[in-house]
């Protein structure tokens, strides 16, 4: 590529990405001022049910409303010409979800995931942002507050916690395997056959009800796998991303990647690719009847 091409180029990379460490700090601040203060302190009016069919038991807290609608505007001024698309913002207007199925500029965003373990006073909460482009995840964002801990990621950088590179641990031994299975979202049938499949072939661990802390258990060598069946696109972009540049791996039972715009189906989150491999193995190729 000759060189003015080449500035050009990177200058619409420049003009199409946003400031890493702005995202970090407007999330930072969101945390401290608003999330935070609030641990253990909500009032009774501070939660409210948002139920539906398919999530008889779902919540919404003032938190997650004041936490998305703080970094909407933050990410507004920060990339004008991007859409938000907010767990809270698509509750309210279903549509905007079909920003996800272009190739627009946009944020993915849960500003509280795990609101039922906040409510609860439980610390398995967080925040979770991915920065997508041309349908393709290109950053993500992290952050378990009750932990202090951030991770940061962007394509092909690799993957950050507090700005430290991190990668997954090696593989354990088969016997020593540690996941779980979350089977709330599952249809009927599909969480004995699993379990069925799964006997003996690991020491199944507890769902703590947060992909954020979840995907960090598999990222941090606490387990070695997650096995999941909703795939809100706001819950599983930004850490699948970060996860897969720490050197991990999300994919289906076909073996093929995860991808933001997946349908619901059983996904392996894995600490690498013989870890998923072997759960797909034992699942079979095609889902469990």
């Amino acid at each position: 590529m000759p060189p003015f091409e080449r500035f050009l180029d990177g200058l619409g990379y420049l003009m199409d990405h946003p400031d890493i460490g702005a995202v970090t700090a407007l999330i930072a601040d969101a945390v401290e001022e608003l999330m935070l203060p609030r641990f253990g302190r909500l009032r009774a009016e501070d939660v409210r049910s948002k139920a539906s069919a398919s999530d008889p038991e779902d919540l919404v807290t003032v938190v997650d409303r004041e936490v998305e609608e703080r970094l909407t505007r933050g990410l507004r001024a920060l990339m004008p010409s991007a859409v938000v698309v907010g767990e809270e913002a698509v509750h309210r207007a279903p549509d905007l979800l079909r920003h996800v199925e272009t190739n627009d500029p946009l944020w993915l965003l849960d500003p509280l995931d795990g609101t039922r373990n906040f409510a609860r006073g439980n610390a398995d909460f967080g925040v979770l942002l991915a920065w997508v482009t041309g349908g393709m995840v290109r950053a993500g964002w992290l952050v378990v507050p009750a932990r202090g801990e951030t991770f940061v990621a962007e394509a092909g950088s690799g993957a950050f916690r507090n700005g430290v590179r991190i990668r997954v641990p090696s593989a354990s031994p088969p016997e020593a395997w540690r996941g779980s299975v979350y089977v709330r979202f599952m249809p009927e049938g599909l969480t004995a056959a699993i379990t069925q499949a799964g006997a003996g072939r690991f020491r199944p661990l507890a769902e703590c009800g947060c992909a954020a802390v979840e995907y960090t258990h598999v990222l941090e060598g606490r387990k070695e796998f997650a096995l999941y069946y909703r795939l809100l696109p706001w819950d599983h972009a930004a850490p699948a991303f970060i996860l897969s540049e720490a050197g991990g791996c999300v994919e289906h039972l076909d073996g093929q990647p995860y991808g933001l715009r997946s349908a619901d189906q059983v996904t392996v989150v894995a600490r690498d690719s013989w870890i998923s491999q072997q759960v797909r193995e034992w699942l079979g190729r095609s889902p469990p009847a």
